[in-house]
Parts: structure tokens; sequence; C-alpha cells
């Protein structure tokens, strides 16, 4: 997610309270060092379609855990 500056805390954080799947783990790790869509789905063996979708996914599973920690800021969008 662009609009939040990762850094491990968050990461470990966001993927404990959301209990991330593999695939999603691997979107967003990707997404975190600001590799594109196109990268994503050539190294996860998936199509674009799919890690667009991952993506919207996280950004909600995002919204929901992001108020149970002070670890995760609000996004921006």
């Amino acid at each position: 997610m662009k609009d939040i500056q990762w850094n491990k805390i968050m990461l470990r954080e966001f993927e404990s309270l959301a209990c991330l799947s593999d695939e999603e783990s691997a979107v967003l790790h990707d997404w975190a060092h600001g590799k594109s869509i196109v990268a994503t789905a050539m190294r996860c063996h998936m199509g674009e379609t799919k890690v667009k979708d991952i993506r919207k996914t996280l950004r909600d599973k995002y919204d929901a855990v992001q108020i149970y920690t002070p670890l995760l800021p609000a996004r921006t969008e």
C-alpha cells in the first residue's frame, strides 16, 4: 500500500492480526517493497487480475484490523 510507509514491525503486526494466506503475504511483501503488479504476478505465478484482487482484499483487511493496534497508522486514501 503506497500510502503507508512500511517497516518490519508494521508488516509483522499486520500479518499477525489479519491472518494472511501465503499468497496474500507474498503480494503484501512485494507491494511494500514497491514491486509492480506485473512483477508480482510473474514471481507468484498468478494473473494480474488475481494480484489486483488480493491487493483489494489486503486493503479491506488492513482497514478492519488497523483500529485494534496503535502500530498501524490509518490509510490516507
